[in-house]
């Protein structure tokens, strides 16, 4: 008989598109960045999860990832295209209805037998279920809005500008960004690792010090100064760079955590290996005053009131012996200067950590710590704290340029340019705007803000109601709004609703825009979405609009925007030039508002 040829049965590998391709790249880079970020903290994570799937309570989902830290579970999600968090928050829900039953689903389900392999090996023996937090780490590389994630609660959203933040931190100071990282989702340090197998209340350490009082350094009133030495694992517990808000505001991220240089710390690291001698120089701090406790040798409580006046048999101008008490606790002492000295003897993998592990327990650091008085705003102490960073570095080393700038907007709160600036962050939260607006130099297709705010907002924000009558602050009926500009100003509760203010009058008149033009017009223009109208021209036109509104004192509701703005459609935004919003505006004002009534 003849031989019969072999079927080929080898199918064809389909070939990628260049789409598909970078779409690929980009989802591993997200995927290491976080694990990258992860194993620098400590956490491990579990093999075989990705894509396989599981049935739980009746609802077929599956995990991308599962990270382990001592007694922390991480169920991760990543994703780079549109969020499809509301698919997932059956899911969620379900988990975090009952933590204890899905662990104990998770060893039970051949699925997730890797789970039950670390469990078996790494925590049985360790910490009890109860004793286990489990906690949903949402990833994702776009923008969530406020109100998607109002709905989907008790899920930790690692935006990805949060991502670069810990980027930052990790890569530097590794195991040591535990303390801030726990804080980020929600789980208190004393309910972390071994200290979950105490009491669980907050420990409290005594150091031994001095104080001294504004008659001895010139401060402020009420400013009091306490200088007390501290071991370097327990100040670098405590300690946040600058800003106690890190993570939480925006703004702070990549120009604040770059006050980090990785050479720096690692030259120190190689200093204190080589010659085991503690830095003599001070670290300079702020304390939260609810976070600390004051006596004297005797062990009698020093009272400051909420003015920052001792009370009593305190009331000393001298320099006075005492024992400072500080919560164990993270993210209460703010350094101002001597990161570098403070974070040489963070926990690292290097080959100096041995050797600083050591020095780590033992070594003291001297901290000059500054009080500031109860009463005292929260703006007040950030723009001193500001000031004082600018201070010392600009003296001892070259600042870099963004860094300064962005203090600098802290310093001066009452700026047009800063009251623009925070006028967009809240245009960008919510509203038709809604996470349109760029915040950072990773984001991709979204609105630049520069020119935005030096030429849309500033001649609109203006605080001068004399000679010009077309600024929101003219429109605005405060009794107290001439407060704002008085020299060295500190009404912080009036600028707050003056921004709030200048962001509803705003949103009003684009949220008629919105409604008049077709929705593939609102969307941000780019070469490949020709459509959006949504640009820095079209923004500062609008803008314009309202100017030119409150001049002639057509301000009004959106209802009846609407109603003027009903063919704007058919407008031909178009043919303007980048440059040339002010005659955009112009012309629509004329076109849509001028005659009508």
């Amino acid at each position: 008989l003849p031989t019969m040829a072999k079927k080929n049965t080898k199918k064809t590998k389909k070939r990628l598109s260049s789409a598909e391709i970078s779409q690929r790249n980009e989802q591993r880079n997200q995927k290491k960045e976080i694990c990258d970020i992860l194993k620098n903290i400590g956490f491990e994570k579990l093999s075989y999860i990705d894509g396989k799937e599981f049935n739980y309570e009746g609802r077929t989902s599956e995990l991308d990832d599962i990270f382990i830290f001592e007694n922390v579970i991480l169920l991760t999600e990543y994703t780079i295209g549109d969020p499809h968090l509301l698919k997932k928050s059956i899911f969620y829900d379900r988990v975090n209805s009952d933590k204890k039953a899905f662990i104990n689903f998770m060893l039970q389900e051949e699925k997730l037998s890797s789970f039950k392999k670390y469990y078996q090996d790494n925590i049985k023996d360790k910490y009890s279920i109860n004793q286990l937090r489990v906690k949903i780490l949402y990833c994702s590389k776009k923008s969530i809005s406020e109100e998607h994630k109002s709905v989907v609660n008790d899920v930790i959203y690692f935006d990805y500008h949060i991502v670069q933040y810990f980027k930052s931190l990790t890569k530097v100071i590794k195991k040591s960004s535990k303390y801030e990282f726990l804080e980020f989702i929600g789980i208190p340090f004393n309910e972390f690792g071994e200290n979950i197998l105490g009491s669980g209340h907050i420990s409290i350490n005594k150091f031994s010090g001095h104080i001294l009082p504004e008659e001895k350094s010139s401060f402020k009133e009420g400013y009091k100064i306490v200088s007390f030495y501290i071991d370097a694992e327990s100040l670098i517990k405590r300690a946040y760079v600058l800003r106690q808000e890190g993570w939480r505001e925006k703004e702070n991220i990549g120009y604040y955590q770059r006050m980090f240089e990785a050479k720096k710390i690692s030259s120190m690291r190689k200093y204190l290996t080589e010659n085991s001698r503690v830095f003599i120089n001070n670290i300079i701090s702020t304390i939260a005053e609810n976070q600390i406790k004051l006596f004297d040798r005797k062990g009698n409580p020093i009272i400051i009131n909420d003015k920052g006046e001792f009370e009593g048999d305190n009331a000393s101008t001298n320099v006075t012996p005492a024992l400072i008490e500080i919560n164990d606790e993270c993210n209460i002492i703010g350094l101002i200067d001597g990161q570098h000295r403070t974070y040489a003897y963070h926990e690292g993998d290097d080959i100096y950590e041995p050797h600083i592990a050591k020095l780590r327990k033992i070594q003291n650091l001297l901290v000059t710590g500054i009080l500031f008085p109860q009463k005292e705003s929260k703006e007040s102490r950030l723009k001193f704290e500001a000031n004082l960073f600018l201070e010392i570095n600009l003296n001892q080393t070259k600042v870099k340029p963004k860094l300064q700038q962005e203090i600098e907007l802290m310093i001066t709160p009452f700026s047009n340019i800063a009251i623009g600036k925070r006028i967009l962050k809240g245009l960008n939260s919510n509203g038709p705007l809604s996470n349109l607006i760029e915040q950072y130099s990773f984001e991709k297709g979204k609105i630049k803000t520069a020119s935005i705010v030096s030429f849309g907002l500033k001649p609109l924000i203006k605080l001068d109601d004399i000679k010009s009558k077309d600024s929101l602050y003219s429109l605005w009926e405060n009794q107290d709004k001439a407060r704002l500009k008085e020299r060295k100003s500190e009404e912080y509760q009036i600028l707050n609703e003056y921004i709030s203010f200048c962001i509803t009058k705003i949103r009003d008149l684009l949220i008629a825009f919105k409604s008049e033009l077709s929705s593939d017009k609102w969307e941000t223009y780019t070469p490949q979405n020709p459509n959006g109208m949504l640009n820095v021209t079209f923004i500062n036109g609008v803008l314009n609009v309202l100017r030119l509104l409150i001049e002639n004192n057509k301000i009004s509701d959106i209802q009846n925007y609407k109603e003027k703005l009903k063919d704007i459609d058919k407008f031909d935004f178009k043919k303007y030039k980048s440059s040339q919003y002010r005659k955009m505006g112009k012309d629509i004002y004329a076109k849509y508002f001028e005659n009508a009534i």
